[in-house]
């Protein structure tokens, strides 16, 4: 006899599958998870970013201290735009290069430093210093702004390097010098004067009196300037009170075209907007201004802080609020102006 199966054991099971409508739910809650998550993540990963900018300004810090050791004063701030660095020229007011190029040794960059070391062929030497000029180095670098690449250089003007190479890209850098406490005097064209390498002390001097461009100190008041040799011992508001470098405010609309007057150079040019800054203005976050920069003041791509290199190298964490008054007089190395405890504290006392 044959038996016959129940039904239910010959039947396919029915499988159920979403409808729309629960679709639809399932994916907005993971889209509401997703918003809750993703400040979160843009958080931690600018809490990092802002680790990383500290530690490159602790770096750069610690370069310009060892700098100081080993030559017996901070970097010199070269000679202005149209100059990048010269490996024969040594480290002192001779050197026509930035402040970022002479602590190169000194932040295990040696090599970069000494491109085009006694190439006696011009043309061999400039390519070289092109090529220095076209290298990223990670540590001059905000990772909340850009990334340490090569970037446009509209109108290359530069006296000792190939123009024609640096067309192609050139590096640079998120953070500037403490020029002092006033104003910049201009830029001083210095570029076009190509037969200054040549220059004897004699030539030199009637450059350095007092009130010139090329004075040692340029009417300035900060730690690098123009074909600076400033000593420790003449920071005499104590190095732990006395601003050595920092974040520098960058028209956002302009990080990567190189129209910005204040960011149209690489890290390697002389003194200028590029790589030194004033306190005579207040701090400023980055905006798109699109006007075309000419700033000279500090700030950052961090939407609440900045961060400072005192000459000890300490870094200070800083809101844009600080105290205006304080912020300025940290940028002079000698006025007599000493605070206690933190800038918080201080601003707090003095008021806004």
């Amino acid at each position: 006899m044959i038996h016959s199966l129940p039904a239910n054991r010959c039947s396919r099971p029915v499988t159920r599958g979403f409808t729309l409508v629960e679709l639809l739910v399932v994916i907005s809650i993971i889209g509401i998870l997703v918003s809750m998550l993703l400040p979160a993540v843009q958080q931690a990963r600018e809490s990092g970013n802002r680790v990383q900018c500290k530690n490159n300004l602790r770096n750069l810090g610690t370069g310009a201290k060892l700098h100081e050791t080993a030559q017996k004063f901070y970097p010199t701030g070269g000679w202005g735009w149209g100059w990048a660095g010269d490996a024969d020229r040594g480290f002192t007011r001779k050197q026509p290069g930035s402040w970022f190029y002479n602590i190169l040794p000194y932040i295990e960059e040696p090599a970069l430093h000494d491109l085009g070391k006694g190439v006696v062929n011009q043309t061999l030497k400039h390519q070289q210093h092109a090529k220095r000029a076209a290298t990223p180095v990670a540590v001059f670098n905000c990772p909340t702004r850009r990334r340490a690449l090569t970037w446009a250089m509209p109108n290359p003007r530069y006296v000792n390097m190939d123009n024609n190479l640096i067309r192609n890209g050139i590096a640079r850098t998120d953070y500037a010098a403490n020029g002092g406490d006033v104003a910049f005097a201009g830029i001083p064209e210095f570029g076009p004067q190509a037969n200054a390498l040549t220059f004897t002390n004699a030539q030199w001097k009637p450059l350095e009196t007092a009130g010139n461009n090329y004075s040692r100190d340029h009417n300035t008041t900060g730690i690098v300037s123009i074909r600076s040799e400033w000593t420790s011992s003449a920071i005499k508001d104590g190095q732990s009170k006395t601003y050595l470098a920092g974040e520098r405010y960058i028209d956002a609309a302009l990080y990567e075209s190189g129209q910005a007057s204040d960011d149209d150079q690489g890290w390697d040019v002389a003194y200028d907007w590029d790589n030194i800054r004033g306190t005579q203005n207040p701090p400023q976050f980055d905006v798109n201004a699109n006007n075309g920069g000419g700033a000279d003041f500090f700030g950052s791509a961090h939407t609440t802080v900045f961060n400072m290199v005192m000459c000890d190298g300490s870094v200070q964490t800083l809101s844009y609020d600080v105290n205006r008054f304080v912020h300025r007089v940290l940028g002079h190395r000698a006025d007599g102006q000493m605070f206690m405890g933190t800038l918080y504290e201080t601003s707090s006392v003095l008021g806004q």
